[in-house]
C-alpha cells in the first residue's frame, strides 16, 4: 500500500477522488478506519467525535496501488492520473 492524503480536503471530497480514479481503471481504497467508527467499538459506546485527530486523519487519506505486477507504464499512468483528478476537482 501507498498512503497519500489530500491535505486540507474531507472525506466528501476523497470519496469523489476515489471515483473519479476508478473511472479511469485505478483501484484506490481507505484502509485504515479509526476503530470508533467499526461496528464493535460502536456497539461498545466509542464515538468517533470523541477522536478528533483520528478522523482527521482517516478523512483525507486514500490507499493507492502498490504491488509487484505493476509496470513502470503503470505508475507513471497512476501519478499522470492522480495529478490530472486533483487539478480538475
Amino acid at each position: 500500500m501507498y498512503l497519500v492524503r489530500l491535505l486540507g480536503k474531507d472525506a466528501e471530497f476523497r470519496n469523489e477522488f476515489i471515483l473519479k480514479m476508478a473511472e479511469r481503471g485505478i483501484g484506490t481504497n481507505v484502509h485504515y478506519k479509526p476503530l470508533p467508527m467499526h461496528t464493535a467499538y460502536k456497539d461498545l459506546g466509542f464515538d468517533i467525535k470523541d477522536y478528533p485527530n483520528s478522523y482527521n486523519m482517516y478523512k483525507n487519506e486514500i490507499s493507492l496501488p502498490l504491488h509487484t505486477k505493476l509496470k513502470d507504464e503503470d505508475v507513471s499512468y497512476i501519478i499522470e492520473s492522480f495529478k490530472d483528478i486533483l487539478k480538475e476537482m
